[in-house]
């Protein structure tokens, strides 16, 4: 018997023993190719689903024994970390890129259709004109400007003027 469960036993207490903890154990997971754990990717697919920082984190670890603020600041802490915000960043500049893309795809079709009508044979009518039209101010040969005139500066005199030369002008007065 080791010499501390022997003081023990002869005191009269029971000897003690050491257990192994069983059940929910803290142990890492291997890291994916990126550096990232399992639950580190769950957390960026969670976010990247819709979900805000807390709810990622909630689905992702095991949270039920956590404070909302708890988890609001340990979620906080996990975004921050190099890796997640690393790969949390390729993703949204992806979908950047992608977003580019399609918008210059897009274009290219319309412009080509518009080309398609505008050039068309025949006599030209009111479609291959309003084609030829924005065919120019998509290439930037014209560009509709809207002049104002400022009358900030007039008398409280002139703006009763005003109005009532309007009222007049409408047949309400």
């Amino acid at each position: 018997m080791p010499k501390d469960q022997d003081q023990n036993h002869d005191k009269g207490q029971a000897p003690s023993v050491v257990v192994p903890i069983t059940g929910k154990t803290r142990h890492r997971t291997p890291k994916n190719n990126r550096g990232l754990t399992d639950k580190q990717q769950a957390f960026i697919e969670a976010i990247i689903e819709g979900n805000n920082i807390s709810d990622a984190y909630r689905q992702s670890y095991d949270a039920s024994n956590m404070s909302n603020a708890s988890i609001h600041v340990e979620a906080c802490r996990l975004a921050k970390n190099p890796n997640v915000s690393l790969s949390l960043d390729r993703y949204y500049s992806d979908i950047e890129s992608n977003n580019r893309l399609m918008s210059l795809s897009r274009r290219d079709r319309v412009i080509s259709k518009l080309e398609q009508v505008a050039l068309r044979d025949g006599e030209a009518d009111g479609t291959q004109v309003r084609a030829l039209e924005l065919l120019g101010k998509s290439m930037g040969l014209w560009i509709d400007k809207v002049e104002t005139e400022d009358k900030t500066d007039r008398s409280e005199q002139q703006l009763e003027k005003d109005i009532e030369q309007k009222l007049i002008a409408l047949g309400i007065k």
